[in-house]
This record gives structure tokens, C-alpha cells and sequence, in this order.
């Protein structure tokens, strides 16, 4: 199973939730717009970078809306369709990771869902 075969069966395992956290940031080394998900509160995964920021927000949208429908189906396909685009992303360097962390962390406790990511 491929990493992103991997994100897609957690992203499917949780989509019972209708709630996305996922974003687009740019890699501060590459200056790639990467688009993120968390997919089971454990920890934040880089799913594709992109050159543009619309390139990168319009396949967030499209996983948002797709997690949003509930429909699995639609989801794998969605996560399949986004898998064809962008390319292969940069892992994130620690300390950058580390400020998406508590940005995610502060961002989702102001909507009271609490989120602890793995050590």
C-alpha cells in the first residue's frame, strides 16, 4: 500500500466524522504550496505540492467537499483524482511541522475538538 493509498483508507475510515481539517501551506524550503490533511488526529501528512496556491486550494476544496458528502465512493475518488495532480510532496522540517501542529491544535479547540498528535 503506497503512502497515499494509505491516507485514503484513513481518510475513508473517519469520513463517518463530515469534518475535514486539512489546509494549504507553503514549504518554507521549496516555496511549493503543499496541500495537508490530518486524517485520524494523529499527525499532519503532506499530500501533494504544487506550484500555485490555486492549484493547490482547488484540491483541498475538492477532498473538502467529497469528505463533507459522507460518500465514500465519492471520497476514494476524490482522493484518486488528487493523486493525479501536484507531485510528490517535501516532508515538512521539524520546527515548521511543529508551528502547523499548534496552529491545527489552537484552531481546532476553539471549535472544542481537542487533538493530540503522535511523539
Amino acid at each position: 500500500m503506497t503512502p497515499f493509498e494509505h491516507l485514503t483508507s484513513a481518510a475513508l475510515a473517519c469520513s463517518h466524522q463530515r469534518a475535514f481539517v486539512g489546509g494549504v501551506v507553503q514549504h518554507p524550503q521549496t516555496g511549493k504550496f503543499q496541500l495537508w490533511f490530518l486524517p485520524t488526529g494523529r499527525d499532519i501528512e503532506p499530500l501533494r505540492a504544487y506550484e500555485s496556491q490555486a492549484q493547490a486550494a482547488a484540491s483541498y476544496h475538492a477532498l473538502r467537499r467529497a469528505f463533507s458528502s459522507g460518500n465514500p465512493t465519492r471520497l476514494a475518488e476524490a482522493f484518486a483524482a488528487v493523486s493525479e495532480t501536484g507531485e510528490n510532496p517535501a516532508s515538512f522540517p521539524p520546527d515548521f511541522l511543529e508551528r502547523l501542529r499548534l496552529g491545527v491544535q489552537k484552531a481546532l479547540a476553539a471549535r472544542g475538538i481537542t487533538v493530540c498528535f503522535a511523539s
